[in-house]
């Protein structure tokens, strides 16, 4: 007779071993996905999962995979004792090993820390590769601009309320509430909403009140020279407006790098750079 106890032991080793499988190749994905302002305006989706759902995902098998190496421990836990008892009697013979491994440990974490080389490389790659996503397509006005209502996304465009329900209703769009958020009227006629500002922005030269570089619009990730390049400001005169605003540049870095070193908020350094 076929004995059909599961071996929880045995399935558990199993589980982890899928859960880290999922674990990277969502961790990947994640890596290489555009910013949440750019993914959740865009409807941005990887093999049929959108960003928000590659999150959940990932966090999930993640939790899971620590109660599974809870579990491994627990069930293998005799073995674990026998193998650490050996190992300590083998002291002598790892303390190189142990040593190198605390060490290289140490390294890696204060690299990150710091965000020095090589370590920062990777991070650049990533975030150069998500902001890749943004273009004047896929960009919204401001951070998470499908979250606002109809008559709160008009003052945003600088629109009259009424001339943008016109507009909307003229490419195919009727609005009939305008406490309706923008992401509920682009589900409701299943697009993104990118697709839903973009029919009307196209000819019209519509101008945004709130400046591009918002809290959450990703500034932080940029350099400051980036910063200066993209509103035509020469390096000399930024650094001669900070300089007047109390902010001490010593070298172009990231705004984040700065503006912590300065104890302020990024979107400070806007300001300072009279940047609307």
């Amino acid at each position: 007779m076929v004995n059909k106890k599961i071996n929880w032991r045995s399935f558990t080793s199993i589980y982890m071993g899928f859960s880290f499988i999922l674990m990277a190749l969502t961790g990947i994905v994640l890596y290489i996905a555009p910013p949440g302002r750019v993914a959740y305006w865009s409807n941005w989706f990887f093999i049929g999962l959108t960003k928000t759902e590659w999150q959940s995902v990932h966090t999930i098998f993640s939790f899971l995979f620590v109660i599974s190496g809870i579990f491994h421990i627990i069930f293998n836990w005799r073995p674990l004792l026998n193998y650490l008892r050996r190992k300590a009697e083998e002291s002598l013979k790892i303390r190189k090993e142990s040593v190198l491994t605390t060490f290289t440990v140490f390294i890696i974490f204060t690299g990150v820390y710091f965000d020095v080389p090589p370590f920062n490389y990777v991070i650049d790659l990533g975030e150069t590769m998500t902001n890749s996503w943004a273009t004047t397509e896929t960009e919204p006005p401001v951070p998470h601009a499908e979250l606002l209502t109809v008559s709160e996304f008009a003052k945003i465009i600088n629109n009259n309320t009424d001339e943008l329900i016109s507009q909307f209703a003229e490419n195919g769009y009727v609005i009939s509430d305008t406490n309706e958020t923008i992401q509920t009227l682009a589900t409701r006629y299943n697009i993104s909403p990118s697709t839903l500002y973009n029919s009307i922005k196209v000819g019209k030269n519509q101008d945004v009140i709130s400046s591009k570089y918002t809290q959450g619009s990703g500034i932080g990730r940029k350099n400051l020279s980036e910063i200066l390049k993209e509103n035509d400001i020469v390096w000399e005169e930024g650094i001669a407006k900070l300089t007047a605003a109390g902010i001490q540049i010593t070298e172009d870095g990231k705004i984040k790098n700065i503006a912590e070193s300065n104890k302020i908020s990024p979107i400070e350094i806007i300001k300072a750079l009279g940047i609307d």
